[in-house]
């Protein structure tokens, strides 16, 4: 003996059956587990405020979002890319980088780099630069790079 409905009430039960179902299904977003790792920084050319930051950026949880870099040894930082492109590199600022879940985005001579720009004076090789990471859903992140040619 079973229940027997009307052929023009079959799709209500099934669309109620299919929203009760759904409504067990929330996303479970994975909190973003951030860290940075070696920093480094190439020292100024002689006689210039300008230079190259790079870093690698771990994700053991959900993703996140790169929204600035700063340093109190600086007037101002950016993102970039450098890109190849039939023969000719260019590079371009980036307003946010994705940090995906579980991935890593690696700042790197040829690639994504931070530009720093009015450098304080005085810096030489092997001295501690502070780098501030702005993300969207971490917070801010410090770390230290050093002044040098590549670790």
């Amino acid at each position: 003996m079973g229940i027997k409905l009307r052929p023009d009430r079959r799709w209500v039960v099934l669309t109620a059956l299919l929203a009760l179902g759904a409504c067990g299904q929330k996303a479970v977003q994975k909190a973003p587990d951030i860290t940075v790792e070696n920093a480094w920084m190439r020292p100024p050319p002689a006689g210039r405020n300008i230079s190259a930051a790079y870093l690698t950026i771990r994700n053991a949880g959900g993703a996140d979002l790169l929204l600035s870099a700063a340093s109190p040894l600086a007037k101002d930082m950016q993102m970039h890319i450098s890109t190849m492109e039939d023969g000719v590199m260019s590079m371009d600022q980036e307003d946010s980088v994705t940090i995906p879940a579980n991935g890593t985005v690696t700042y790197k001579p040829g690639g994504r780099h931070f530009m720093v720009f009015g450098i304080k004076g005085g810096l030489k090789a092997g001295d501690p630069f502070p780098i501030t990471l702005q993300f969207e859903k971490s917070g801010a992140t410090s770390v230290i790079a050093i002044m040098g040619n590549q670790p």
